[in-house]
């Protein structure tokens, strides 16, 4: 007959490992962010793309990526 999980030590297992998967998706995500922004870094330097395509790939994508470029410059 297989023992029991001890409660306490099944909880405390439990947390750890939701807090551990929390910090890991929300690196992940920064880590995403700083990808597509490097990318899209100089992409109105890009003949043919004007203010207004710039515009719909920002409402596209989010401004959150973009915002990482202008917050990183000094």
């Amino acid at each position: 007959m297989p023992k029991k999980p001890n409660p306490v030590i099944q909880k405390a297992k439990e947390e750890g490992y939701n807090n551990g998967f929390k910090k890991g998706f929300e690196l992940g995500q920064e880590n995403a962010c700083l990808v597509l922004a490097a990318k899209f870094g100089g992409l109105e330097k890009v003949p043919g793309i004007g203010p207004k395509l710039l515009e719909k790939v920002v409402n596209h994508f989010g401004s959150e990526y973009f915002e990482v470029i202008e917050n990183e410059k000094p």
